[in-house]
């Protein structure tokens, strides 16, 4: 495993780790990470698809993990476009590394909403997606409900105004983050058009434009990506690409549960990652 940065598009260096196997099979997964979780989150996934012969890359948004190379502060009007800007910088370093690859991507919850907020799309060839889902909140469970309209219309533009950045650990939530890109999750959460609702307002994202094949993993206990919000999620965001739905019930895994983040844990290796291989095409 190799640790460097990637200059983002402003300057801002990005925290990258490369994972190089040592019989390439000339295919690369890049991992989009989930808010606020950092890139180490999803090194022993990544180990596993190096040994597969894959060129895996993992890396932190700006203001989040080993990416935090200056104050929450200072970042504050950093957000979401700031964060898939630096996820597009990341994507086209990476294709050109290695530009003869067949290049994937793996997104966790908002990694794998992010593809649209850019144009990077153009470096992939497929997608896979864990717990990705239309966010508006009036679809989750009423109890997540309840938690979010709290947290987001209350505590969000609370603590932003008094801190300037966005205590995530208060609240059970991953790494702190700026303000913009809390105030960003707000939105997200709380308008029913959810990440649609940037295309209206902004004119900037993407996702008609995204045409290639996609799996939107939905498990059945993961209170953050309700089956209905990836149903929506592919059916009405991916609209134009090609959709394959997988929903995933614990019970059939003889799994106790597995949540928003047990997919990603060493404990599944053999349980739940050859979902992966069987997508990507790695055995």
């Amino acid at each position: 495993m190799e640790s460097y940065t990637v200059q983002s598009s402003d300057g801002y260096p990005i925290s990258v780790h490369e994972f190089t196997p040592s019989t390439p099979n000339n295919k690369t997964i890049v991992f989009a990470p989930a808010m606020a979780v950092p890139q180490k989150f999803y090194f022993k996934m990544a180990d596993y698809l190096t040994q597969r012969g894959c060129n895996v890359f993992t890396f932190d948004y700006r203001g989040v993990g080993s990416s935090l190379s200056q104050s929450l502060k200072s970042l504050k009007e950093y957000g979401f476009f700031s964060w898939t800007n630096d996820f597009k910088e990341v994507s086209k370093h990476i294709k050109e590394k290695y530009p003869e690859n067949i290049q994937f991507m793996i997104g966790h919850s908002f990694g794998g909403n992010s593809i649209g907020f850019s144009d990077s799309y153009q470096y992939y060839d497929k997608y896979l997606t864990i717990g990705s889902q239309f966010g508006y909140y009036k679809h989750f469970t009423p109890k997540m409900q309840f938690l979010i309209y709290l947290n987001f219309k209350f505590f969000v533009p609370i603590t932003t105004s008094i801190l300037k950045y966005y205590p995530s650990p208060w609240f059970g939530l991953g790494n702190p983050i700026t303000s913009r890109a809390a105030r960003d999750w707000a939105t997200y959460l709380l308008h029913p058009d959810s990440m649609l609702h940037f295309t209206q307002s902004k004119k900037l994202t993407h996702y008609e434009q995204i045409k290639s094949p996609m799996l939107l993993i939905s498990i059945e206990d993961d209170l953050f990506a309700p089956k209905t919000s990836v149903d929506i999620l592919g059916n009405r965001v991916y609209e134009n690409a090609e959709v394959t739905r997988k929903h995933l019930k614990p019970s059939d895994y003889n799994l106790k549960s597995i949540g928003h983040f047990d997919f990603f844990r060493k404990k599944n290796q053999d349980i739940l990652w050859p979902i992966i291989n069987d997508w990507f095409e790695l055995n």
